[in-house]
């Protein structure tokens, strides 16, 4: 790679992200990762060697081409424009440095996100959440560690890399209160129930831990995927249970006994109180179907087609 593009990226990345903005490790991992993915698709499916990669040669067509390959290749729309968020950010953070290619690095900029439907999510009944619970061997420290992380899941709304990234100093068990480390590293203070400290105070007392990691050494982001994938093998449930299931139902449930939508903003650590109102849309969706199923089937085979009525359409047509 030339060194305008190469050494941008490298500050961009490692000082620019990391000291001015200091923002977590996980969007540094994002980042990387897309940058990674697209010098791969520069490299073998434009055929641009790695010293022509430019500001001049990475026209606004060709990140376009880019992110319609990342779709065509199983990436979901929110996917596509997560990485070009990441693509942007960085050529905001050249334009400042860059003026010689001003108009190539505005082009960029000028890349719309693509819109797309939000899925209404599954979340778990409380009966659904009871059985899961249920199903954890809690007679190995293993499966003590795991019943702690998931009621911790649950009852903090926490993302999992937040539960992941607990330490000891993070519990204030006396208070029964979490500092949870959330995105841009972000804290937030949130309590706990009676039922999921006991959990805790238990799982303290049969391991050994340390100040850095209270889940041990081998509590990635790897063993929190096989442990859902057990979870969903065991119980069974008609919907793909993963750490955000949780925080979706906590959110639900919240909801569904009348807690004020500003609280579970503060709990979920969501900026925008837009985002929370998106677990309203799952409660009123789950209402829907229960008025759908409480509903008798009415007969309309019986009704005549109004289509083929054509002095009613003769009728309406000349209103």
């Amino acid at each position: 790679m030339n060194k305008d593009f190469s050494y941008y990226l490298s500050k961009f990345l490692k000082d620019y992200l990391v000291i001015e903005r200091n923002v977590s490790k996980n969007t540094i991992r994002s980042y990387t990762k897309t940058f990674q993915l697209l010098i791969d698709y520069l490299v073998n499916n434009k055929k641009i060697t790695l010293n022509n990669i430019t500001f001049n040669t990475i026209t606004r067509n060709i990140i376009i081409d880019f992110l319609n390959h990342l779709e065509e290749n199983s990436n979901t729309i929110r996917t596509r424009n997560q990485r070009l968020a990441a693509i942007k950010s960085f050529y905001q953070y050249c334009l400042s440095y860059e003026t010689q290619n001003i108009y190539n690095i505005k082009q960029v900029l000028s890349i719309k996100s693509k819109k797309y439907v939000k899925p209404i999510q599954d979340y778990l009944t409380e009966e659904e959440l009871e059985t899961l619970f249920n199903s954890i061997d809690t007679s190995t420290s293993k499966g003590l560690r795991n019943l702690a992380i998931l009621v911790l899941l649950y009852d903090t709304a926490a993302r999992a890399n937040e539960i992941i990234n607990l330490k000891a100093e993070d519990l204030r068990l006396e208070e029964k209160l979490v500092i949870l480390t959330g995105k841009g590293n972000k804290q937030r203070v949130v309590p706990i129930m009676e039922n999921t400290k006991k959990i805790l105070v238990h799982y303290l007392k049969q391991v050994r831990v340390n100040d850095e990691q209270i889940w041990g050494n081998n509590t990635t982001y790897s063993l929190i995927h096989h442990l859902f994938i057990k979870i969903n093998k065991q119980c069974k449930f008609n919907k793909k249970v993963s750490p955000h299931t949780f925080r979706r139902t906590r959110a639900v449930h919240l909801l569904d006994k009348g807690v004020n939508v500003l609280y579970i903003q503060e709990l979920l650590g969501h900026n925008s109180i837009s985002t929370t109102q998106e677990y309203a849309k799952v409660k009123e969706k789950s209402k829907f179907e229960a008025i759908k199923k409480a509903t008798p089937n009415i007969k309309t085979e019986y009704l005549e087609d109004w289509n083929d009525d054509q002095d009613l359409l003769n009728q309406l047509l000349n209103l």
